[in-house]
């Protein structure tokens, strides 16, 4: 094999690496929060967040995006506080509450895991959630971003990742310490 052949090689190989990294960049979607809706009252929820159930909200993660003409069922949901709509009757100077993490659910309700910030409002940050590597209808990455217009701007929380064997989504990279994302003890 000659050093050119080598190298062409190479290049195809890396041209394909890219290409596939490419193609699974964009099969990201972010969870957009205009979507998500109230829990119905049948519905139960964490005990942990039934103070807060008017304010409750459950969002499909899905690859193609709910809408209201064509709802999804989708295989992993989150259920969140938000704050914003919890507010929103109380006076202006109501004292902020220690709300719950939102936890990830599955079709049955079942906890698969946190996510370690409020979506997605936690004034003045906002979340964005990006569902991704998607295998049967299953997100296998959750890409975690925090807009903040503080001093400190914007950061990236570790990715939570999709852990067959348990059933769980766990972060990457983080200490036993550092990890808010397990679900609570039942």
């Amino acid at each position: 094999m000659s050093a050119f052949a080598g190298w062409r090689a190479c290049f195809a190989a890396a041209s394909f690496l890219v290409a596939a990294c490419a193609a699974q960049a964009h099969d990201f979607v972010n969870i957009p929060p205009a979507l998500c809706v109230p829990v119905d009252r049948s519905v139960g929820l964490p005990a942990e967040m039934e103070p807060y159930r008017a304010a409750v909200r459950i969002c499909a993660i899905a690859q193609q995006p709910p809408s209201v003409a064509a709802p999804v069922a989708a295989k992993v949901n989150l259920l969140s506080v938000f704050t914003d709509d919890y507010y929103k009757t109380l006076p202006a100077d109501a004292a902020w509450r220690d709300f719950p993490l939102p936890m990830l659910v599955d079709a049955t309700g079942r906890c698969l895991g946190r996510i370690p910030h409020l979506f997605p409002v936690d004034p003045p940050q906002e979340l964005t959630i990006s569902a991704g590597r998607w295998q049967r209808g299953t997100p296998h990455e959750l890409r975690l971003k925090v807009q903040s217009p503080a001093v400190g701007g914007d950061s990236t929380l570790p990715s939570l990742h999709w852990n067959p064997r348990k059933g769980t989504y766990t972060p990457k990279n983080t200490t036993p310490s550092q990890d808010k994302t397990s679900c609570p003890q039942t």
